[in-house]
């Protein structure tokens, strides 16, 4: 897996090696994604709605792993491209590549929450149109009535 250790000048304090830890996480064996070891790498807000999506026994949004973006992690990469502050956060662009020729950007939102980074949303196209949280928030209150979005 190819991440870049250097800090870089201008970012926020801790959140490139905290994105680079998570998706090394990610990358290494198989992790269960209801697992508190997975967990922890997410706000309890999309943690709860991650739960929630995933269980019933039919297909949630989530179809895939949502930190390598992938279904099978075997060869594949992950690289921090670029680390800016947005709002009360920061933005991350991830490049994940796996032979041949595919490729797949995302862009993950973390926020501070008990004084760590945690992911508060990924953006699988890069665009806040396809906010996971807010797709997990919609499908969450269409399957499970009222406006239930947490377990």
């Amino acid at each position: 897996m190819a991440l870049s250790m250097a800090a870089h000048a201008g970012e926020p304090s801790g959140a490139r090696l905290f994105m680079q830890g998570a998706l090394a996480f990610a990358l290494h064996g198989d992790p269960d994604p209801r697992s508190p070891a997975y967990l922890r790498f997410f706000t309890g807000q999309l943690a709860d709605a991650m739960l929630l999506d995933g269980s019933r026994s039919e297909i949630g949004v989530i179809e895939a792993e949502v930190l390598c973006q992938c279904q099978d992690n075997e060869g594949l990469k992950a690289q921090v491209q670029r680390v800016a502050v947005v709002g009360g956060g920061v933005a991350v662009r991830v490049h994940y590549s796996a032979g041949g020729d595919w490729r797949h950007d995302a862009i993950f939102i973390l926020r501070p929450e008990n004084r760590q980074w945690r992911i508060a949303d990924i953006w699988d196209d890069g665009t806040a149109k396809s906010s996971l949280l807010r797709a997990l928030e919609i499908s969450n209150r269409e399957r499970f009535g009222s406006r239930r979005t947490r377990l």
